[in-house]
């Protein structure tokens, strides 16, 4: 009797969460490539000159960890860090970083992750590409107003992770999914506006995003929406308040081809806090759609991408221009699967701007990424033009 006792108060003691083991899996992406990147119809009276250099393409280690607590529940957490081949460097939890429960009612996320900009990924990929070869993150995501120096191109949800977020997804249900997502400040600032007794809020700022998604079968869909304001509210700043409206539609025949659609209707408010209006400064608002296109056949992929940025309209809009805010981009690519985890291609992308009348400040639309990251950017009435081969390495 007394070791049947002894038995079952060890099993009861092998059986409590504290002796649960967190299962750890690594996971990456090593990609880069060399890139031909030049500034065409330059407006500044200077030579459009060529830049070649190699380039790193979001390489990144990837940590998760899960652990069963039982009932259905787990714990959850992912360390993302993007590196750079080319520079070398990077930094521990610079991707999508976070911390959070599963179970059947789905997936809670406290942490940095990709929302709203990312979302047209479901109609829009390739294997060997570089970043400027999507135009989901770029033209479709950028918003263009007066060509003033204080009113630059803005990138609606960061066009890179979203900090401070509070986020749900949902459980397939049959090819939906859905997602909710809060931020307390969606810039890297929190809290930094100090601001002086009775103007403004400087601690006003936030942003939420809900998506809808349809996967299932030939068949892709959804739509999605931000909305955010800036953090520092406090009088004389300039907020940096978005909106965005997004779908697309895609569809994959049996014998490889995929085409889709999306559309974006996007505004940002550069109005100086605690001022009715300011010269150079208000609300612009454009519509965008492009139409991605590719093929796969055995191991081969070939890619097409129109895309559009058009009309603009809003307070920021300079009357002398009639609202001429518009640009488009295009980009044809190929790659080659030399197995599931490695691939290789090359790839061409073109942008143009419209002239938006003879100011030739910054504001113009650019690929995605390079004005930010150490490539001259485009002026109005500029383009832009990159040739890139490439590889690309997961594990």
């Amino acid at each position: 009797m007394q070791k049947k006792l002894i038995a079952a108060a060890v099993a009861g003691l092998l059986s409590v969460p504290a002796f649960a083991q967190s299962n750890v899996t690594i996971s990456g992406l090593v990609k880069a490539g060399w890139e031909s990147y030049k500034i065409t119809s330059c407006t500044t009276g200077f030579s459009c000159n060529n830049e070649s250099r190699v380039s790193d393409q979001s390489s990144r280690i990837i940590f998760n960890v899960l652990e069963d607590l039982g009932g259905g529940l787990k714990a959850w957490a992912q360390i993302d860090s993007r590196y750079a081949n080319d520079l070398g460097g990077g930094a521990i939890g610079s991707g999508n970083t976070g911390v959070g429960f599963m179970g059947n009612w789905g997936k809670f996320t406290i942490g940095r992750w990709d929302v709203h900009y990312g979302e047209f990924g479901a109609i829009e990929s390739n294997r060997a590409g570089s970043l400027q070869t999507y135009a989901a993150p770029g033209i479709m995501s950028q918003v263009s107003g007066r060509a003033a120096a204080a009113i630059a191109l803005t990138t609606v949800a960061n066009g890179t992770r979203t900090p401070n977020i509070l986020m749900w997804d949902s459980p397939n249900w049959n090819g939906f999914t859905a997602r909710l997502a809060y931020t307390t400040s969606y810039a890297a600032g929190e809290g930094t506006g100090v601001g002086v007794s009775g103007r403004g809020n400087p601690g006003g700022g936030s942003a939420w995003t809900g998506a809808l998604r349809y996967n299932n079968g030939p068949w892709t869909a959804g739509v999605s929406y931000w909305n955010a304001d800036s953090e520092s509210r406090v009088f004389s700043t300039r907020l940096n308040d978005q909106r965005s409206w997004r779908a697309w539609v895609g569809y994959t025949f049996a014998m490889g081809l995929k085409l889709g659609f999306g559309w974006d209707r996007s505004s940002v408010d550069n109005h100086f806090q605690g001022y009715a209006s300011t010269v150079g400064a208000g609300t612009a608002r454009r519509h965008a759609w492009f139409v991605p296109v590719s093929y796969s056949f055995g191991p081969h992929a070939v890619y097409g991408t129109y895309a559009r940025a058009g009309h603009a309209s809003g307070s920021n809009i300079a009357p002398s221009t009639g609202g001429d805010y518009k640009a488009h981009q295009w980009t044809i690519g190929y790659d080659y699967a030399f197995s599931k985890r490695t691939s290789a291609g090359v790839f061409y992308t073109k942008l143009n701007n419209h002239r938006n009348a003879a100011n030739t400040a910054g504001g113009a639309y650019d690929m995605f990424g390079l004005g930010a990251n150490g490539a001259t950017a485009t002026a109005r009435g500029e383009g832009a033009r990159q040739i890139y081969i490439g590889m690309a390495h997961s594990f």
